[in-house]
């Protein structure tokens, strides 16, 4: 018994001086693939016209994170996503449509304390450029694109987020993230650079 009682001791003595999944000088790159908004249905109205086929792309995204301090962390993210459809009318007109978005956001997140030393759940914002972009197309000459002319606003763009990475080794990992932006949901690999 007094040796499992050594052995255990050792054992959390050792996973208290390990590494935390998140510290200062920190770096994490992450890449990702995201839960659309939804276009596919938007798209499905057209869904009884001839030859209808959807597609879409994303959202994609990418990032980078530093570790400012223990908790708080900086960074930067891209992301793209491109959706579309195309049919054929009752007059054998063909159409076709295609939305996409681009962004490029700074974001800052707080990184709760745990004890865990492969888990890293967070909370944050970003902000920065967001570029929507959409094209119409068709064959019949009284096609108009003017006439489906969608106001966009301003380019900027904002997100609110939480999630977690779990890091299966020391610099190799996972993540999730929920929340509202360009995506409901992303997940994906995490790799941590440098740093402690």
């Amino acid at each position: 018994m007094k040796k499992i009682l050594l052995i255990l001791s050792v054992f959390i003595s050792i996973q208290q001086v390990n590494a935390q999944a998140f510290e200062k000088e920190n770096n994490f790159i992450q890449a990702g693939y995201g839960i659309g908004l939804g276009y596919g249905r938007l798209l499905s109205a057209y869904q009884a016209n001839s030859g209808y086929k959807f597609s879409g792309f994303g959202p994609a995204f990418v990032s980078y994170e530093r570790a400012v301090t223990d908790r708080f962390g900086l960074g930067l993210a891209v992301s793209y996503s491109s959706y579309g459809g195309k049919w054929v009318d009752g007059f054998n007109y063909d159409y076709s449509y295609r939305w996409s978005t681009f962004s490029i956001m700074a974001r800052g997140a707080y990184h709760f304390e745990v004890r865990n030393d492969k888990f890293d759940p967070y909370v944050g914002v970003g902000i920065g450029f967001l570029r929507y972009g959409y094209k119409w197309t068709s064959n019949d000459p009284s096609f108009n694109e003017a006439n489906y002319d969608v106001s966009l606003g301003t380019p900027l763009g904002y997100q609110i987020f939480a999630g977690a990475r779990y890091m299966f080794s020391d610099n190799v990992g996972g993540y999730a993230e929920v929340g509202y932006g360009l995506s409901v949901a992303n997940f994906g690999l995490t790799f941590k650079l440098g740093g402690r």
